[in-house]
């Protein structure tokens, strides 16, 4: 993102992490949500020392994040001890801004009521820095509004920030040779970028008007720049090229979602929707075709916030689609009449057989709606030569695979990942409780083996993933916990 939006970014002060800003900002939210609660609510003192231990944290983020960016997330939650780490998986939920811009929407419009099953509809989340589009059909409109994700949301680089970058661009490329009366070219590119972020950017709507930013004081008057007492004139047309890098982006990303499909509203709501520039292409846009552009009565910009807690008792959609495929790498038996075997070395295990490793095994695929409480089920064996094998730990890596093809193998004969495919989280669990599944087989030549079964049974229909191991032990289905540690820690 940095480097496509020429983007800048101020570095944090020597010896402090990330994660501490994150804690301490969702730090101060929770001291103040609570001198608030207690200032105004009758009692409130008591009442949030009664009930605040049990309270539960929604947080909302771009459709763009995962698994790595939530466990960051419930770390930094738990530094600002908003939870304790023992309950901060119960505790502690996400939904996507585009999944709770919608529940605002149903619950602040008529939209609703209009909505009958069949019908296709879209939500534009249009924040600060990125724009967050879901297409859903409507499963059931009474009694109970029910949601199907109708492809993999998409999330683009192209916020409101992105539209301060292209007016500051301009600034300092206008001002950069010009009599500023004693100011410096940053002292007036600041002052401009606020000043255009506070009221022209807001109010911007027709490209044929002029608009005015304030750069200085009134001692500043220099005609060359169009400034007059500080104020800097500027066509609509200037305006219109700061918003055209994200217009064209957003509309390429809204298209992308509804691409052959009739959909009949497209929900435009976040800061960045409040822009009257903004609703009006949308309008131009899609109204001729067809899809109506709702709009709320209510400023969008609290859309995500006050979805999210709508989010947490409505829970209006059923079933979501995974915006890759997901799978592991497993071995399989080794064949030496086939090209693509003989190029990997192959290995015996217990039961006497060759393997080889590297094979694709896809679990769910990409843009393909999975109810929300589908259970994947993915079936594991170890093999041992002994009766009491040391079962510890059991760990399986899961992969994500970015294309829309089915290839065969996830890693080269080198072990090396394929393209499209990227490690996402291990998923981890203690097999020790697993000793009575151990069945004894009799393998290739005759060798005696111990045999373990058990299944990883993932949850990706959810706004999280979740994983739990099971097992048959003496006909009886047991679980059992894993843990989830991302690829990639923040």
């Amino acid at each position: 993102m940095k480097t496509k939006h020429d983007l800048i970014l101020e570095s944090l002060p020597p010896g402090v992490p990330l994660r501490k800003v994150y804690s301490d900002f969702l730090g101060y939210l929770l001291l103040n949500t609570e001198s608030y609660f207690e200032d105004r609510v009758v009692d409130g003192k008591r009442i949030w020392q009664r009930y605040s231990p049990e309270m539960e944290v929604i947080i909302a983020h771009p459709n763009g994040w995962g698994i790595r960016e939530q466990t960051f997330l419930r770390n930094a939650a738990i530094d600002a001890k908003l939870v304790v780490s023992s309950q901060a998986t119960r505790k502690i939920r996400f939904v996507t801004e585009a999944e709770a811009s919608v529940h605002f929407c149903i619950y602040h419009t008529n939209l609703g009521n209009r909505l009958q099953p069949g019908a296709n509809f879209a939500v534009c989340d249009a924040g600060g820095s990125t724009i967050d589009t879901t297409l859903y059909s409507v499963i059931s409109a009474r009694p109970v509004l029910k949601l199907e994700e109708k492809r993999a949301s998409a999330c683009a680089q192209a916020g409101a920030i992105f539209v301060d970058a292209g007016a500051e661009r301009y600034l300092k490329t206008t001002l950069r040779t010009a009599d500023l009366h004693g100011r410096t070219l940053d002292e007036c590119c600041k002052d401009g970028v606020k000043d255009f972020e506070s009221f022209s950017k807001r109010s911007f709507s027709d490209e044929a008007k002029e608009y005015h930013i304030k750069i200085s004081d009134s001692r500043l008057n220099n005609s060359s720049i169009a400034t007059r007492r500080g104020r800097m004139t500027l066509p609509g047309s200037t305006l219109k090229s700061f918003f055209s890098p994200c217009t064209n982006e957003i509309f390429a990303s809204v298209d992308e979602q509804i691409e052959n499909l009739n959909v009949q509203h497209l929900l435009l709501v976040g800061g960045f929707g409040d822009s009257p520039y903004l609703r009006n292409e949308f309008k131009k846009r899609y109204e001729p075709r067809g899809c109506q552009v709702t709009l709320t009565n209510d400023s969008t910009s609290k859309a995500v916030a006050d979805g999210a807690v709508i989010w947490s008792s409505l829970s209006s959609v059923v079933s979501r689609a995974p915006r890759s495929s997901f799978g592991i790498t497993t071995n399989i038996r080794y064949s030496s009449w086939l090209q693509e075997h003989q190029r990997r070395t192959p290995f015996t295990l217990a039961d006497g057989h060759k393997w080889i490793s590297g094979c694709w095994s896809p679990i769910v695929t990409k843009g393909i709606s999975l109810d929300v409480h589908a259970v994947c089920r993915r079936p594991f064996s170890r093999v041992y030569n002994t009766s009491t094998p040391n079962l510890s730990i059991f760990e399986v890596q899961l992969l994500s695979y970015t294309n829309g093809d089915s290839p065969s193998w996830s890693k080269s004969p080198q072990e090396l990942l394929l393209p499209g495919f990227k490690n996402v989280c291990r998923i981890s669990a203690n097999l020790n409780n697993l000793s009575g599944a151990l069945e004894r087989r009799t393998g290739h030549g005759g060798k005696e083996y111990w045999y373990l079964a058990f299944e990883v049974c993932i949850r990706f229909g959810g706004t999280e993933l979740e994983a739990y191991l099971e097992w048959k032990e003496y006909g009886t289905t047991r679980t059992g916990p894993m843990t989830i540690v991302p690829e990639d820690a923040i």
